[in-house]
């Protein structure tokens, strides 16, 4: 049947434009926007490869066997850290299965769906019956291989003594190893990382300066110490404090995980509020006047000088002193950060608007808003890590008896500089993982933003 308009046909112009319209042209394109810019990145490896690293340290929560008598399984005996590695497994599981299977085929085939292929469909239902075993066994405490062999749930939750059923015990780990390798293995499958060679390569072309570099310091901070006899309370070589590391990180991450929740729950109430009352005192500027001045003196006192206050206040052993030194130093960056967003509309947006009769709730919805997050989420960012600096320094001085700074206190006034370095690196590791949640929640909140699509 020929296109035409009124009996006659449609002109080459014409039908082209009508092609340009159609909604296939626009789905085309944003599947080849989205396909390129899986290819492009490494954020879909990187997705990947934690969701094993949660599939290994799931595997050894759930068995006492592994949490309580090999080292790294001790790493995680905190209760409410193993919740949070469930819970961030299934999170994770969903969101690699669901990209995966919205995506072509391992064949090649960009335009077949994905959850047509049969190994893509078995793999993607295995993790998500190991994701379904682990929450239940270590977030509702109830470990369906136990049932399995008759195992009181009580003995999954205990270390093992003489009065424990070890034979059973064994032959549940035996059944989940093997659920812990097919998880592995379905990962693998949906995350196909045979088909991203070229990103990879271009990953480490492009990294490749930075690695060198770091490469370099290491070698260079380890030949130094050693050529120039700098004593070990001064600066540990590098392999030194490695292997401290590999001794001692199980208390670290525990210790860690307190000093990660103290900065975490300040990072909330300081970023929060401070996000509150910036919107208040971007919609009184007079109020926002009278504010600053005292924002501004406030947060040029020290953390030190905070520290024996707040002790006093709530005092020396309770987290509450630590969470509040945190809100402290997170609630003005916040506020400020907000208050510049919000102000900081297009005036021609802002009279388009008004033209259209828009009241000031669909002003601040559809306008102000959606200009201020990116200055929001910068704040946001910048607290992530001075709530670790706060959590950190509030336990040094604080007369704090857990965390990753009374750690640090307790290994350097021992003598024992190489765990001290060792906490240094935990404490940055949380850091950078706390850095990247915000990050991938900015990413997901702004992927409009021309800032991410210019990416």
């Amino acid at each position: 049947m020929e296109d035409s308009l009124n009996g006659r046909p449609f002109t080459q112009h014409q039908q082209s434009d009508m092609e340009a319209s159609s909604d296939a042209v626009y789905s085309a394109a944003a599947d080849e926007i989205l396909e390129s810019f899986d290819n492009r990145t490494l954020g879909r490896d990187m997705l990947a490869l934690v969701t094993i690293f949660l599939i290994v340290v799931t595997h050894h929560i759930q068995n006492p066997l592994l949490l309580y008598e090999l080292q790294f399984g001790r790493s995680f005996r905190n209760g409410g850290l193993q919740s949070v590695m469930a819970l961030g497994l299934a999170l994770l599981a969903f969101v690699l299965i669901r990209g995966t299977l919205r995506r072509g085929d391992p064949a090649g085939r960009p335009k077949a769906r994905a959850s047509q292929h049969p190994l893509l469909r078995v793999s993607a239902l295995v993790l998500t019956l190991y994701c379904v075993i682990m929450l239940a066994a270590i977030v509702l405490h109830w470990n369906p291989l136990g049932a399995a062999f008759g195992i009181d749930q009580a003995v999954f939750l205990d270390e093992t003594d003489e009065t424990s059923p070890l034979a059973a015990l064994e032959n549940a780990l035996t059944v989940s190893t093997v659920f812990e390798y097919l998880a592995i293995a379905a990962v693998v499958v949906l995350w196909q990382p045979w088909t991203r060679l070229a990103v990879y390569l271009r990953a480490i072309q492009k990294q490749s300066a930075a690695l060198i570099v770091a490469v370099l310091v290491v070698l260079a901070w380890e030949f130094l110490t050693v050529a120039l006899q700098i004593q070990q309370f001064l600066l540990p070589r590098p392999s030194v404090i490695g292997g401290a590391l590999v001794e001692v990180y199980p208390r670290l991450i525990a210790a860690g995980w307190l000093t990660f929740l103290n900065a975490f729950w300040g990072f909330v109430i300081g970023c929060g509020a401070g996000i509150l009352t910036g919107m208040v005192s971007a919609r009184f500027l007079s109020f926002s006047k009278a504010l600053l001045p005292v924002t501004i003196a406030i947060n040029a006192v020290p953390i030190i000088a905070l520290a024996p206050i707040f002790n006093n206040w709530f005092g020396a052993l309770n987290p509450a002193s630590k969470i509040a030194i945190v809100v402290v130093l997170t609630f003005f960056p916040a506020m400020i950060s907000t208050v510049r967003g919000l102000t900081s509309v297009d005036p021609l947006s802002l009279e388009l608007m008004r033209s259209y009769a828009a009241s000031q709730w669909e002003i601040f919805r559809k306008l102000r808003l959606p200009t201020a997050l990116p200055y929001i989420f910068s704040a946001l960012k910048v607290g992530t890590t001075l709530g670790m600096i706060g959590s950190i320094v509030s336990e040094y001085f604080g007369g704090s008896t857990a965390g990753l700074g009374y750690r640090i206190r307790d290994d350097a006034g021992l003598f024992k500089y190489p765990e001290a370095w060792s906490a240094i690196l935990v404490a940055s590791l949380y850091g950078i993982l706390f850095y990247l949640v915000v990050s991938a929640v900015e990413r997901a909140m702004l992927s409009w933003h021309v800032s991410f699509r210019e990416k």
